[in-house]
């Protein structure tokens, strides 16, 4: 039958929609890329992105590009060697070797990373829901390459643009790991699960907790089902190695550094009490790093300092610091973007509109999966867990943007209950 899903799967009919999803996403984003790049030279202040996240990274990509220290030296000329993981910079050093110094090329580069996000997707979803879905998979894709949200965040010089595409590629991996019950079979995508995973945390390392947890979850469901102990044992063992290879360098560099252990970077102490002191309102607000009793400090021991203070100021004050939570989850899951200067009504309602549609086909798709142990470690696992994450940690809307990629297969499983009544086992 011509409207069958195995009609879809023959030939070419079902790869002009994924084109034209791929080449219009890559178009929308270029066209955000120079309107951001406008922007930004127009504002004529010198500053290479709107948001001032993306000077640490624009000022660590230099560090690499010309040799120098990797270190960013503030508050009070103490110097930070591990304020940052080196995996954006390091994206942004091979931007500027080849492109030169015009942000703008770097923005192209992550132009073509959001395109490619969007065939990453369309993956995912096959891996995911099943080869006979592949109209679902183009739906989440399409989805991908239109939203704005999405599209904004390829044209901003910021982790996400390198970490989406990377946490997709994990995810793939380790959809597939799903499908595989022999132990020569779960090798290939263990390993690149393995490699993906520590890339995306050299990018953005506090997603270091969910890959663990996503793998945890199929090797659970594997040995729930009667299935051999072997292949989950050889998974874990090759992604460990290759999540090891790829971190390995860091650690080194680290351990010459500081003279012990650093996985990730010295900032989580300065994120958490950002999320949970007296003054927390649930946004950041980093002013406290001016404090005289801070500051002076080296980073180690002003890491330790402030990750002490957030813990015992959350001991002390159980009842503030549960309703922060709520705040902050609130902040989460808004629609619209929480910074004050970005609340004017116009964008507001443009915001709500864009956005609610999406969050709620989410949930009646992961309504609609409720049994599927994979649809919720892999399409709704990245976005519930920075949900919670930033339960703790300062919260908005941007930190569920990249988990939104993902769940934009859940959408799309949304949107098909709710234009029709499906059939069992439909797609």
């Amino acid at each position: 039958m011509p409207g069958s899903p195995y009609a879809l799967s023959r030939g070419p009919a079902w790869r002009r929609p994924l084109a034209l999803a791929v080449e219009g996403g890559f178009l929308l984003r270029v066209i955000a890329a120079d309107l951001v790049q406008w922007r930004v030279d127009r504002a004529g202040d010198g500053r290479v992105c709107l948001l001032p996240d993306a000077e640490y990274y624009w000022k660590l990509a230099q560090t690499i590009r010309d040799g120098e220290v990797f270190q960013i030296v503030e508050w009070g000329d103490i110097p930070h060697f591990a304020l940052r993981t080196p995996g954006y910079p390091l994206f942004l050093a091979g931007c500027r070797a080849v492109l030169g110094d015009n942000p703008l090329g770097a923005r192209l580069v992550q132009a073509a990373l959001g395109a490619a996000c969007v065939w990453l997707v369309y993956r995912l979803a096959l891996a995911t829901l099943g080869e006979d879905r592949r109209r679902l998979a183009l739906v989440a894709a399409a989805i991908t390459a239109v939203h704005p949200y999405f599209i904004v965040m390829s044209a901003l010089l910021l982790s996400e643009a390198l970490f989406v595409p990377l946490l997709l590629a994990f995810l793939w991996a380790a959809a597939v790991l799903w499908d595989r019950d022999d132990a020569r079979g779960v090798l290939a995508p263990a390993l690149a699960a393995g490699a993906a995973a520590g890339a995306a945390v050299l990018v953005r390392p506090s997603c270091v907790m969910y890959f663990p947890a996503a793998l945890a979850a199929w090797g659970v469901y594997m040995l729930a089902t009667r299935r051999a102990a072997r292949p989950v044992v050889v998974a874990a063992l090759a992604t460990a190695a290759a999540f090891s290879a790829v971190m390995a360098p860091w650690w080194v560099r680290n351990a010459r550094v500081h003279g012990d252990f650093v996985p990730t970077a010295l900032w989580a102490g300065a994120s958490l009490y950002d999320g949970l002191n007296p003054d927390a309102t649930g946004a950041s607000d980093m002013r406290f790093m001016a404090d005289p009793d801070v500051w002076p400090l080296d980073e180690r021991d002003q890491d330790e300092r402030l990750k002490a203070g957030a813990l015992a100021f959350a001991r002390e004050n159980p009842g503030r610091a549960a309703r922060l939570a709520l705040v902050k989850l609130g902040r989460y899951w808004s629609p619209w973007p929480n910074a004050e200067a970005a609340r004017s009504p116009w964008l507001t309602g443009a915001a709500a509109l864009a956005m609610t549609p999406p969050l709620v086909l989410m949930a009646i798709g992961l309504w609609a999966l409720r049994r599927d142990v994979r649809a919720w470690a892999l399409l709704a696992g990245p976005i519930l867990y920075f949900g919670a994450l930033h339960m703790a940690f300062a919260s908005s809307m941007r930190y569920r943007t990249p988990g939104e990629v993902p769940a934009t297969a859940l959408a799309a499983v949304g949107l098909s209950r709710a234009i029709r009544r499906p059939s069992p086992g439909s797609g």
